[in-house]
């Protein structure tokens, strides 16, 4: 099954749901519990009850969340322990601190315990990756996504996981692209050009160089009524060639003796 026939049932679907919570009266809004929400798309950040929360100290603690969440399988303390924390004079006292720090700020006390360490997050706290991540998640929620993985965030005492982190920031980058230019083309071929506008804008907003990107938001203005974002009569920009230095970051990443899949489990 493709990403368009995925995509263009929950199109007619939003409107619906949309419909709904307008229906549904305000004190039952008020009232339900908000789940705890976890961002490390952009600069990382954690929202308990609607409201910032306080941040885990340490930039490593978010590094750690991150790896934990993306991680193909629940990883072993002395794995974590050297990883990223492998200059400490003790490298799993620091891993705890770590794993404590998360646990407090989402206030989840069960949270990350044993060895290997589980990362199953419970059914009332989300985690903006899924937005990508997840086939069965709401294409709305790519319009929420944003930033590259853990923006700002940075080890250079730890090449192993900078070496992931680079794979991982320019695999979800092109994923968020490609399901953001799916959605849009599913949208505009179900009539809903007003619709596709928005995945439209936000796929060429991610890679502004493309020209499918910019192709598309053309035909997905000209069919809402819109005017074309490209003057009448200008050359189309065509994207320079990535350096040889981009071309290979990414190549010489996944040589690292460390590689990590995605979680199925988010």
């Amino acid at each position: 099954m493709t990403i368009e026939t995925v995509a263009a049932p929950a199109a007619r679907e939003e409107p619906a749901r949309a419909a709904a919570r307008r229906a549904e009266p305000p004190a039952a809004r008020h009232d339900r519990p908000r789940p705890t929400r976890i961002r490390l798309l952009g600069r990382p950040v954690i929202e308990r009850d609607g409201r910032l929360a306080d941040a885990p100290r340490g930039r490593k603690a978010w590094a750690l969340l991150g790896y934990l969440l993306l991680a193909d399988r629940p990883q072993r303390r002395r794995h974590l322990a050297d990883l990223m924390f492998g200059e400490a004079a003790d490298p799993l006292g620091a891993l705890r601190w770590s794993l404590a720090e998360l646990r407090r700020a989402l206030g989840e006390p069960t949270l990350f315990l044993g060895d290997p360490v589980c990362a199953r997050l419970p059914a009332a706290m989300s985690v903006d990756l899924r937005a990508i991540l997840d086939p069965s998640a709401e294409p709305l929620a790519l319009l929420d996504a944003d930033g590259d993985l853990l923006q700002g965030i940075h080890l250079p005492d730890s090449p192993e996981y900078e070496a992931w982190l680079v794979v991982e920031r320019h695999r979800l980058a092109v994923r968020h692209e490609e399901l953001l230019r799916a959605a849009a083309e599913a949208r505009l071929a179900a009539g809903l050009a007003g619709d596709a506008i928005r995945y439209a804008a936000g796929a060429a907003a991610r890679n502004p160089r493309s020209v499918a990107n910019r192709d598309l938001l053309t035909a997905v203005l000209a069919a809402a009524g819109g005017r074309p974002p490209v003057a009448a009569g200008s050359a189309p920009v065509r994207p320079a060639p990535p350096s040889q230095a981009t071309a290979e970051a990414p190549r010489r990443a996944l040589r690292s003796p460390m590689r990590a899949g995605v979680r199925r489990t988010l």
